[in-house]
């Protein structure tokens, strides 16, 4: 669960430090400050451990809400920004 707060933590800096994204920008953001820590929490992927996979995946849902017009659909929302599910 550490990490899953450490992502979180990313995601506060991501979102205090970087107002004015366009999708590219945050898509590179996203993927060198936030995923890879949940990639790393590997013990998130063990089958047996279900909450944690639903904890990543919720630090990623609340990632792709930063733009105002992308409220939409989780699954909208990722195909627009070219990422897959955790899962």
């Amino acid at each position: 669960m550490r990490k899953i707060n450490k992502t979180y933590s990313m995601l506060g800096i991501m979102k205090r430090n970087f107002k004015r994204l366009n999708i590219q920008c945050f898509i590179l953001l996203y993927k060198s400050m936030i995923r890879s820590h949940s990639d790393y929490c590997s013990s998130g992927w063990n089958h047996y451990h279900k909450d944690d996979v639903e904890a990543l995946e919720k630090v990623q849902k609340s990632a792709t809400k930063i733009f105002p017009e992308m409220k939409h659909l989780y699954c909208d929302r990722l195909r627009a920004c070219n990422l897959t599910t955790l899962q």
